[in-house]
């Protein structure tokens, strides 16, 4: 069975630029991609604030990644990573096929999910007025009808970002009060294009061929009532991909994400990890991407040193 210098899960920002660092560092590096290239961003209908892309659709990004990767021709292998083990200074990795993959050491960029409300019109509406980033599609409501659904950090960022562009925001949430930092609820309260719909659960979200609606339930005293839209930014939290780490032991923080330090590296020697999993920074490619880099550079270095004792 060969043995890999590095394997790399993920193809999304942070797994490809970590992969093409530690090709151009000589290292024998494999891709394996559980869905989509890309990652999240790839499902962007339009992607517009990353330097030197000045337009660029999520599917575009994703085919620019692969053909990065073919150009450097780093493999890629579209399968799940089921388990991961250390053997004999090694990682041993078992693919959703049964087979098997041998490496010396792992980056892991399987980023993270976002939350869902589980509500009927959810899944229909993605893309058609459901999004789930509002940095990356808020342009696309300019002067229109937008709520945000959340009571965190995240939830009130994002609404104070879209008041700076929709002609209306509310921001939907469930309990009495936000969760968030005390200084962002103060700044968000102050904002007169914000209307806060606290104690409001979405039932449904409805419409046509593109969003319309919102359907809400008081908390309260369980009346309904509808919110005419234009679009809804989910933000009620993200779930880091985290479980082949958690199986290895490495630590994880309160919300799961993958603890590593300032080289990106984790408590296990050659076991890497970068982008949205490690929960540090801003969830955009740019960030991702960044820590991919070092992920890709120091785990090289790690290597070259590995070797140099043998």
């Amino acid at each position: 069975m060969e043995t890999y210098d590095i394997i790399v899960i993920g193809a999304g920002p942070a797994g490809s630029a970590a992969a093409i660092y530690a090709k151009r560092y000589g290292m024998n590096v494999l891709i394996v991609e559980s869905g989509t290239i890309g990652g999240q961003l790839s499902w962007a209908s339009e992607i517009e604030n990353y330097p030197g892309v000045p337009k660029m659709t999520g599917m575009d990004y994703a085919e620019s990644i692969r053909k990065h990767l073919e150009h450097l021709k780093i493999p890629l292998q579209m399968e799940t990573v089921n388990s991961i083990r250390k053997l004999n200074g090694k990682f041993e990795l078992e693919l959703s096929s049964g087979s098997k993959l041998t490496t010396l050491s792992v980056i892991l960029a399987t980023g993270s999910s976002h939350r869902h409300l589980d509500v009927a019109g959810e899944e229909a509406f993605f893309g058609k007025g459901v999004s789930y980033c509002a940095t990356c599609d808020g342009y696309f409501f300019k002067g229109r009808t937008v709520a945000v659904i959340g009571g965190g950090n995240s939830a009130l960022t994002s609404a104070l970002y879209l008041a700076g562009i929709a002609k209306k925001t509310y921001l939907v949430h469930r309990r009495d009060g936000f969760r968030a930092e005390q200084a962002i609820i103060d700044k968000l309260m102050k904002d007169p294009r914000i209307e806060a719909k606290l104690g409001f659960v979405p039932l449904a979200l409805e419409g046509n061929d593109v969003l319309k609606k919102i359907k809400l339930m008081n908390v309260s005293d369980n009346s309904e009532s509808y919110l005419d839209v234009d679009g809804v930014f989910v933000s009620v939290g993200e779930d880091p991909n985290s479980s082949l780490a958690k199986q290895l032991g490495i630590p994880l923080s309160e919300k799961g994400f993958v603890q590593t330090d300032e080289k990106q590296a984790t408590s296990i020697p050659g076991f890497y990890a970068a982008g949205d999993l490690t929960g540090k920074g801003w969830a955009q490619a740019i960030n991702a991407a960044a820590q991919g880099m070092a992920a890709g550079i120091e785990c090289s270095i790690y290597i070259q040193g590995l070797k140099k004792k043998h």
